[in-house]
């Protein structure tokens, strides 16, 4: 049974799915780009907006002392660095070490005086290993390629915040849509295999022009950090101090003890929507981390009773984790799966009743395709994942 409210603007639809109810509506605002600017360091695919972990963490938490927030599926670390604005700590865990190379400096910025301290001092124009040049010629200069291949060379043996700051900051910019990235025009959230950024620069009539790493740090590093007021930077810092940024299966988060989280907002990966290894290749290159080992550890499978399988093993595991009373959000979304559109939430719903939790409801916000999206040449309610679907979950 299906009831239109018109008391409240906000919500659309609520559906009753017999022992909970389905509510559709705008819980947060479909605007882009509204909350603190740290969110917007690095671009990641199949990642949630800040707003989403913003409204649970304000709705579930109360105590900062007390209440600690878990991310199992961390990704750029949204989930954390809103808890820590909001004055909470926790974990962020991903089984991909990329997640904390990104979310670890978010939570710990640093200030431009700090930044520019550590650019000046950098001397990027060293004898560097270009040998691997041919695999990067569609996206960069030689110059500019020599350039990263040198700061590379300084991060490896350099690892202070501002350090690790920096190196988020370059992340962010190794290829993309503008003149403020490294590379040629190129997708900004996913790394195109050389073939294609070949396809794309023949298509566009474009060759890499020079573009100098350290001017372009700089500027993105201000953008990131213009919300910042002196003494709000050092509030974040001293609060994620008590962060702990893990690197476990979901399945298995030994590392966290039993029943000690208070709320867990995540997002798992939906039936292989991502491709967590060739999507990042050149990040994964430029902070040497060696792909080959993540193949075995990253569940990326089109096969839904497999994936299943994963799910009811990490709720298990969420179940484990959290105290009594505790509450996990798991945002998932809708995919066709052999001919036929399938909502996620439905299966977490199921799966969540089966381990032990009680289903408080399930939250459907919905939100039109940004100009991102449709660089992928993804239409609203035709492709992809069209909606928000939060399955809220308590442990008795």
């Amino acid at each position: 049974m299906s009831l239109m409210i018109e008391a409240e603007p906000n919500v659309r639809l609520i559906e009753d799915m017999g022992s909970y109810k389905r509510i559709t509506g705008e819980f947060w605002t479909a605007r882009q780009r509204q909350m603190h600017s740290i969110h917007y360091a690095v671009s990641y695919r199949a990642s949630f907006k800040p707003e989403l972990p913003n409204y649970f963490i304000r709705r579930y938490c109360s105590d900062p002392v007390k209440d600690l927030v878990l991310d199992p599926f961390g990704g750029r670390g949204t989930t954390i660095l809103e808890a820590n604005i909001l004055g909470y700590s926790g974990f962020s865990n991903d089984v991909n070490p990329l997640s904390e190379r990104i979310a670890y400096p978010k939570c710990r910025p640093v200030t431009i005086s700090e930044i520019n301290k550590i650019l000046s001092r950098i001397n990027l124009d060293v004898d560097a290993d270009i040998s691997d040049y041919d695999r990067f010629a569609p996206f960069y200069h030689p110059q500019t390629y020599r350039e990263l291949v040198a700061l590379k060379q300084y991060l490896r043996k350099n690892r202070t915040d501002a350090d690790r700051f920096i190196e988020m900051i370059a992340l962010s910019r190794l290829h993309g849509h503008s003149g403020g990235f490294f590379s040629v025009y190129s997708f900004p959230q996913i790394s195109v295999p050389s073939a294609a950024q070949a396809r794309i620069n023949e298509q566009r009539n474009q060759r890499p022009d020079y573009r100098p790493v350290k001017p372009r740090i700089l500027k993105k590093a201000k953008r990131v950090l213009a919300d910042f007021a002196p003494e709000e930077l050092a509030q974040l810092r001293k609060v994620a101090e008590q962060n702990v940024f893990t690197c476990h299966d979901s399945r298995c988060m030994k590392s966290i003890a039993d029943e000690s989280i208070r709320l867990i907002v995540t997002s798992p990966p939906f039936l292989n929507k991502a491709d967590y290894i060739q999507d990042n290749w050149i990040e994964y290159w430029f902070l040497n981390i060696e792909t080959e080992p993540l193949r075995k550890l990253i569940v990326q499978t089109d096969d839904l009773e497999e994936w299943s399988e994963f799910m009811i093993d990490s709720l298990r595991e969420m179940l484990r984790v959290l105290k009594s009373g505790g509450t996990a959000v798991i945002e998932v979304g809708e995919v066709r799966y052999r001919g036929k559109m399938v909502n996620l939430d439905e299966i977490i719903a199921e799966l969540g009743c089966s381990v032990g939790f009680n289903i408080v409801e399930v939250l459907i916000n919905y939100q039109q395709f940004t100009k991102l999206a449709n660089c992928f040449n993804v239409d609203n309610m035709k492709k992809g994942t069209n909606t928000n679907r939060l399955v809220v979950l308590s442990k008795p």
